[in-house]
């Protein structure tokens, strides 16, 4: 690979002429230095030295980096800028980032992929209750053994306290094998799992490093473009990074999305806080027809709870948080949360001692911004968004993170057939993205429907699940398929080989 620097120093000029173009030849290998023209002042013209080295030249930079620090203007300190490139870049290490390298890796083993994150490690977000959708994802980049391995805590259904009746009723996984993964197996029947999000992240960080994918802890500061191509990433470091394709998986920054498209609002604003507990009474929650192996949804007349049980590798901790609209979250406090959401009192007196992500005493809420939006475009000439840098319909079905990884998958892979010579796949992944957004729109939106018609939900599931595969399901099983997105792919009950070729040929991936 072509390694090289940039020197920034101010000389003073009579006016903006082109310096001419040297040649090196103080070492016994050539190097070859231009100089950039660049927007001349009256008072004086910023100018840029661009050295470039090539196979064993590249030993020379350090010194040559020096001595051009020694000769810039008279007493002018250079800003030196290094120029890297790659095959594929990706901004942001979260899981639809790590997915994206790893799907890239798995179409192409040889392709040079590198990762942008200068927060990369253990920190704190939430989205950790995972669907068996994002199970599959996670078999599909080769890695789903090695994450049952690490002990999260087991997840075997949801339960909802929605709909006229207020008691709650239940979506379990299914029993046996199919195609999905043995590890995730236990007792006979799928589960997923519950994540702290610190601690899951840098697992799949570690999966992606041992599969040769780089992760730099480079902050990207910004976009050079032309027209609808990227032409690099500037960080701020200084580097410049230029790839054959550009993955934006930046969340809620959107660091290309915010650059190259709009962001527009998909739904009514709405807005979460949340904490979490070390004594929640699971005794009197189950008596209430709650499960600490569930993700235990509840609804209420000034929004709805998720309560979200870590488990022994999440420290004890149980996930607690409020979603409802701006009028309502901006009074909400430790002294009024229980007022305000009463089922809270299902789990016990959990806000006598509200904790951190980590344990350790909590002082206000945690907060997270308006859920619903979608940028207006998805994928250009040589860039795509995934996750929530692209879209997020609403966090009530946990699909976030599924999402996020289902198509940060499709996504690498995409850009690794673009890399070789295939055009336009990621338009191909866009159309997919947006029909799925569609799909779950409707039925989240069903959720905050004044006609709370369990029945009529799992209708509407029913009507889509048919739509999508020319069959019927029950109720139960058209809701299960379609809120555990599982329709995304064909390995899962009861559809496991058709539905998958005809996604795959469909996006051009087959």
């Amino acid at each position: 690979m072509r390694q090289g620097f940039e020197l920034d120093f101010y000389r003073e000029t009579q006016g903006g002429e082109d310096d001419e173009i040297q040649n090196l030849n103080e070492v016994t290998i050539t190097v070859t230095a231009t100089r950039r023209l660049a927007r001349p002042t009256r008072r004086s013209r910023p100018s840029s030295l661009l050295v470039f080295a090539e196979g064993p030249a590249k030993s020379f930079l350090p010194d040559l980096r020096r001595s051009f620090s020694r000769c810039s203007a008279e007493g002018s300190e250079p800003a030196m800028t290094k120029n890297t490139s790659c095959d594929l870049l990706i901004i942001g290490s979260g899981p639809s980032g790590l997915l994206a390298a790893l799907g890239a890796l798995r179409a192409d083993p040889d392709l040079d992929v590198v990762i942008l994150d200068p927060e990369e490690g253990r920190r704190h977000r939430i989205g950790e209750a995972l669907l068996t959708g994002t199970v599959m994802t996670l078999h599909d980049a080769g890695i789903s053994d090695e994450i049952a391995a690490a002990g999260f805590h087991h997840k075997i259904g949801a339960a909802y306290l929605w709909g006229k009746t207020r008691n709650p009723w239940y979506v379990n996984y299914l029993e046996g094998e199919g195609d999905y993964p043995k590890s995730f197996i236990h007792d006979g029947r799928r589960h997923s799992i519950h994540v702290p999000r610190h601690e899951f992240d840098p697992l799949l960080a570690d999966c992606a490093r041992r599969q040769g994918i780089r992760i730099l802890p480079e902050r990207a500061t910004d976009l050079k473009y032309r027209d609808d191509s990227i032409l690099c990433v500037v960080t701020s470091s200084g580097t410049r990074f230029s790839a054959k394709r550009y993955l934006d998986c930046t969340g809620q920054g959107s660091f290309i999305g915010r650059r190259l498209a709009r962001r527009e609002p998909v739904g009514q604003a709405r807005i979460a806080r949340y904490f979490y507990a070390s004594n929640v009474d699971w005794a009197k929650a189950e008596a209430a027809g709650y499960d600490r192996h569930r993700t235990n949804i509840l609804s209420g007349a000034n929004g709805w709870i998720w309560v979200i049980d870590l488990g022994e590798a999440g420290n004890g901790l149980t996930s607690m948080g409020f979603v409802s609209t701006p009028d309502i979250i901006k009074h909400l406090d430790f002294r009024n949360a229980e007022r305000t959401f009463p089922q809270l009192s299902s789990f016990g007196d959990v806000l006598r001692e509200p904790k951190t992500f980590d344990g350790k005493s909590l002082k206000a809420f945690y907060g997270h911004p308006d859920y619903s939006f979608v940028c207006s475009r998805l994928n250009g000439a040589n860039w795509a968004l995934s996750g929530d840098a692209a879209l997020f319909i609403d966090p009530i079905l946990s699909q976030g993170v599924t999402l996020a990884c289902h198509y940060g998958f499709l996504r690498g892979r995409a850009a690794a057939a673009e890399i070789n010579g295939s055009e336009d796949r990621q338009t191909g992944v866009t159309d997919h993205y947006r029909r799925e957004a569609s799909v779950m729109r409707d039925v989240v939106g069903k959720w905050y429907d004044n006609n709370k018609s369990i029945d009529g939900w799992h209708m509407m599931s029913v009507m889509h699940a048919k739509k999508i595969t020319g069959d019927t399901l029950s109720g139960d099983n058209a809701f299960r398929w379609i809120t555990n997105l599982e329709n995304l792919r064909g390995e899962y009950d009861p559809y496991p080989e058709c539905e998958r070729a005809l996604i795959d040929r469909n996006l051009g991936l087959s």
